[in-house]
């Protein structure tokens, strides 16, 4: 008879469970709650704004008991002015919040309780605190879709394009801002430097812009291929400030009046979907496209061009203003080889065993006195002289790599094997030095 009525009671209770949903969830339909402001990008040590808002509604009528809040700092190690309060007659409570050390992503959390004390929900607050000499991870944010970048170093102006658009960097390094806000559908596609300062912009279908005033206005520039190209050309401008352009079943061209004219260069740089070309000390020039072991040299202004041997499976050229030339090939990983003789010897300098083997773009990135050396799915290398090199970072998942004017680097993830949500990261890093 005991059992019995151990399980009506039982049997009792779960129906009632079912019928009557927990008073905790049923106070919790009434209320929504907000954070104010939504921008959430300081400086590690910044407060967040003025001030924090908070703001508790009642979806169904206005709220006419206060809500009792606790403030928490859950993540980062930062501090609060204001812990424990209630809010006003329209739902607001505010508090200060200053950004800790600990991490990069911190939180603010909102502990929310009714008049009789009833737990009604926690919310939080996210706010990135960029930090130096560490690497900042940053998911999610419109820096994930970079494909181009171009700094000017005496001005102080970064254009960077992403997602398609042209952004400026503001004060602050992490601070964008479009170029262009109020023209949709430009799909520009890359955005160089000459050592004068004048930017060049190239859109989707072979159009071609400069800026001569760091970005502020732009004018038309004779594209160098007819629109069937569709934009598909790569550009790359000499430090005597030639334009030179290669694409794919095409002629290579440059141009001496920053894309006025343009001439065609020799037979030898058709189809070449990439090149890097350098004007060397004595005027002659050195090239390198997108096909294996397509090192040239050139003694008259780019009309001839003579093909030089490299070792490996060559697939990269750098040249720096002493004339030396580094040569990255794929043997087995990558190899840099360095030449003092202007091609004539190699000698092999280093080498790493990379994740995936890929194009390379930014690969020698000159910082002051030194160089870093990006290595796409292996991460970054360092030197002084282009022979001795040390690890700088080793990151497996690294596709590109960018600096800005102020020297802060800006990296993108890219992991072949992941979603497209988790590759969705790049890294901030700012160095002290």
């Amino acid at each position: 008879m005991k059992r019995t009525v151990l399980l009506i009671i039982i049997i009792f209770f779960i129906l009632s469970c079912d019928r009557y949903e927990d008073p905790s969830v049923e106070l919790l339909k009434y209320y929504s709650f907000y954070f104010y402001p939504d921008y959430n990008r300081y400086f590690a040590g910044e407060w967040v704004g003025d001030s924090i808002q908070f703001h508790a509604i009642d979806n169904n009528a206005p709220l006419e008991d206060p809500i009792s809040v606790d403030f928490e700092v859950a993540k980062g190690g930062g501090e609060v002015t204001v812990s424990s309060t209630n809010t006003d007659n329209y739902g607001f409570t505010w508090t200060k919040w200053k950004l800790g050390t600990e991490s990069f992503e911190q939180v603010l959390r909102a502990n929310t309780y009714d008049i009789s004390g009833n737990f009604l929900n926690s919310s939080d607050l996210i706010a990135y605190g960029f930090r130096t000499n560490t690497w900042d991870t940053l998911k999610n944010s419109f820096e994930a879709g970079i494909t181009s970048m171009a700094a000017d170093t005496v001005n102080k102006v970064t254009l960077m394009i992403a997602y398609n658009d042209l952004l400026r960097q503001g004060e602050r390094y992490y601070e964008w801002g479009s170029v262009f806000p109020y023209r949709y559908n430009l799909n520009v596609k890359s955005i160089n430097i000459d050592n004068n300062g004048v930017f060049y912009l190239t859109i989707q279908y072979g159009d071609l812009y400069k800026s001569t005033d760091h970005g502020e206005s732009w004018q038309d520039c004779t594209g160098p291929y007819s629109n069937d190209v569709s934009g598909t050309y790569s550009l790359n401008i000499t430090n005597d400030n030639y334009l030179w352009v290669c694409a794919n079943a095409q002629p290579a061209k440059y141009s001496k009046d920053s894309g006025e004219t343009w001439i065609e260069a020799g037979s030898e740089l058709y189809s070449q979907n990439k090149c890097d070309i350098f004007r060397l000390t004595d005027g002659s020039l050195l090239f390198h496209g997108s096909d294996c072991c397509s090192l040239y040299r050139s003694f008259d202004d780019g009309s001839t061009w003579t093909h030089i041997e490299t070792p490996g499976y060559s697939v990269k050229l750098f040249v720096n203003e002493k004339d030396e030339i580094l040569i990255v090939t794929q043997e087995g990983g990558i190899v840099i080889y360095k030449s003092t003789d202007y091609g004539v010897t190699f000698k092999r300098v280093h080498s790493v065993r990379p994740e995936w083997v890929t194009s390379f773009d930014n690969t020698f990135i000159k910082c002051g006195s030194f160089y870093y050396v990006f290595i796409p799915y292996w991460g970054i290398l360092k030197t002084t002289d282009l022979e001795h090199y040390e690890v700088y970072w080793v990151n497996k998942n690294l596709r590109y790599l960018y600096m800005d004017h102020n020297g802060v680097l800006l990296g993108k993830y890219m992991n072949l094997e992941a979603t497209s949500s988790v590759s969705n990261i790049v890294y901030y890093r700012k160095n002290s030095e």
